[in-house]
């Protein structure tokens, strides 16, 4: 499935008021549990041995913004069904590896379900970079490249021109 529609549909089935969190409406609908903790090498994971309840781990030390797209992704792996994760021991502390386009996918769930591109068209042009990333509560960095991904422009920054 599409990334975008997926995330589209999630959030069409959450339907989140203005002053509600999309990602925990989502968690909640879903019934995954969300648990932090702190790594040094990861944002988060999505644990799921089916028929068991789906768990995030979420790095507790990291920015709340961070934290939101984090766990958005691994919703992202969830609903579109990614379950293979790989254990590498290769140079020694082991990893855990994902298929590049599953990372690519949920990275593309997670900018449209916290940042719908329908909305960004309609408000971009109106707010600055920093109000558009406190109002979708994501980063700055991450806006910024949502922006450049649907060629828009927002108040005071022509993202063709922007520093990468």
């Amino acid at each position: 499935m599409d990334p975008s529609i997926a995330a589209r549909r999630l959030l069409e089935e959450v339907g989140a008021p203005d002053d509600e969190d999309v990602v925990a409406l989502a968690l909640k609908k879903l019934g995954i549990e969300v648990i932090r903790g702190m790594a040094d090498s990861i944002d988060a994971i999505l644990i799921h041995i089916p028929p068991g309840r789906p768990v995030i781990a979420v790095n507790s030390s990291r920015p709340l913004c961070r934290r939101r797209f984090s766990v958005a992704h691994e919703l992202g792996h969830y609903v579109l069904g990614h379950n293979s994760l790989v254990f590498s021991e290769s140079g020694g502390g082991g990893m855990i590896k994902r298929d590049p386009r599953q990372e690519r996918a949920a990275n593309a769930f997670a900018a449209e379900f916290l940042m719908p591109k329908v909305m960004l068209s309609r408000e971009a042009h109106r707010y600055t970079l920093r109000a558009l990333a406190l109002h979708y509560k994501v980063s700055m960095q991450a806006m910024e490249i949502r922006l450049k991904e649907l060629g828009l422009v927002c108040k005071g920054l022509d993202v063709k021109e922007s520093h990468d």
